[in-house]
């Protein structure tokens, strides 16, 4: 198998971590500053770059008022400004670098010796980029463009350019899907609701961003509860749905939010049955955290797409019975569309409910299809497809969690909080009866 893989180096927190991309379902635990999101978001980063070249691609002032020998220095310019938008100034940094390897091209990213950070290409890649640079450079500045005859034209045109463009960087970065960052804080723009689409976002780091682009997008899809909008969909797109799926994840969905989601012209509501409901800045924490991984992972199953998302404790403000089925939707939502997920998490609970998936895994595949069902089988977790890691400032930042004899993550982790209040429980026992 051809690599797939980001290796980072003194970046940040982390000291030295490698992230396996093949893998579908990825669980980064640790305590806070230990490195987990800045693991999370240099994964997101360095996939993004596909989308961010062809936002270069697309940018016309970029072939109209530069000369043609400085198009692959302003695109490399485009990836550091990007790249700053993300993490922030460097010159503060030690020096790093952080390799993107996929398939047999890599690109790496490292501070020069003037504090600024910097991107090399390897000779292949670096050449089918040039070619697209020129490619677009050519769409924008050929007659048949400047003589576009109306608005209509020019934005059919732009289209098909796009799409173009899209395809052909799909082929160079052999990867074609959807790359998505739900980051912590999620409540704050829930709360935000109805002043969302005002919001300002120039100030906010880029994940930030992009995250609320994707929302003032996605919401749309949401004007009518969840069954109207499947049959609204049903109607207006060909080919079949997975009716079961769709079917498993919003039952989870009302299990978790205890209502239904809908977005409508008077603003976001959560409805706890027809005639009862209260706007989606007024919901509990748990709904406002939760609502976007569960609508972002129904709209996944429903449209069939694959994707690969990067999702900042999934467990906020929820309950742990709620923490269990948000891991089974996030699991389900793997299985039956063949997407990627990589989530940070401080939660105990995460880790038991993703172990009892992996041992359903193990053991339920082996017994006959008539046998009881424990866990249905979309929602397992393959251990195969897995890995999990405790994060932490030392001289290797990841250590794998799994046990391979088991097919689990190893318990003692999870209990090591239990253990040191055990611990200090029976200090004070024995304190008491020393009295």
């Amino acid at each position: 198998m051809n690599k797939h893989e980001i290796v980072i180096q003194d970046f940040g927190p982390i000291k030295e971590a490698k992230v396996d991309l093949n893998k579908n379902f990825q669980i980064f635990i640790g305590a806070q500053a230990s490195g987990k999101s800045t693991i999370c978001k240099v994964v997101y980063f360095c996939q993004k770059i596909r989308d961010y070249t062809l936002e270069f691609l697309m940018d016309s002032e970029q072939f109209t008022t530069n000369h043609r020998n400085e198009y692959f220095n302003n695109y490399l310019k485009y990836l550091t400004k990007q790249f700053m938008g993300c993490f922030g100034k460097t010159k503060h940094m030690q020096k790093f670098e952080i390799v993107y390897y996929f398939q047999k091209k890599r690109i790496s990213i490292f501070l020069n010796n003037d504090g600024y950070v910097r991107f090399s290409l390897d000779y292949e890649l670096k050449n089918k980029i040039l070619q697209l640079i020129d490619e677009a450079a050519d769409m924008f500045l050929s007659k048949l463009n400047r003589e576009v005859s109306s608005i209509m034209d020019n934005i059919t045109a732009l289209g098909v350019m796009k799409h173009h463009l899209s395809e052909r960087l799909i082929s160079v970065f052999e990867n074609n899907v959807e790359i998505i960052y739900v980051p912590a804080g999620r409540s704050l723009l829930a709360t935000m609701s109805e002043q969302l689409q005002d919001v300002s976002v120039d100030e906010m780091d880029l994940t930030m961003q992009e995250f609320i682009k994707l929302i003032r997008t996605t919401r749309n899809k949401f004007g009518t509860k969840i069954p109207e909008m499947v049959q609204d969909y049903t109607k207006t797109v060909k080919g079949q749905i997975n009716n079961a799926a769709l079917d498993q994840a919003y039952v989870l969905i009302k299990k978790i939010l205890k209502a239904d989601y809908t977005s409508e012209n008077e603003g976001e509501k959560i409805y706890f049955d027809e005639y009862h409901w209260v706007k989606l800045m007024y919901g509990s924490s748990g709904q406002q955290e939760a609502l976007w991984i569960l609508m972002l992972a129904f709209s996944i199953i429903l449209e069939k797409k694959k994707a690969f998302l990067v999702i900042e404790e999934p467990e906020a403000h929820l309950f742990p019975v709620a923490q269990k089925d948000i891991v089974s939707l996030i699991s389900l939502m793997v299985n039956v569309t063949d997407s990627k997920v990589v989530i940070t998490t401080h939660s105990p609970y995460i880790l038991t409910s993703t172990n009892i998936l992996l041992y359903s895994e193990k053991v339920e595949s082996r017994h006959a299809k008539n046998a009881k069902i424990v866990i249905p089988r979309s929602i397992r977790v393959s251990y195969d497809c897995f890995a999990a890691y405790k994060v932490g400032m030392f001289e290797k930042s990841m250590e794998s969690l799994l046990d391979e004899e088991s097919h689990m993550i190893q318990t003692d982790y999870i209990d090591e909080v239990s253990s040191i209040t055990n611990l200090e429980l029976d200090e004070l026992i024995n304190m008491e009866i020393d009295e």
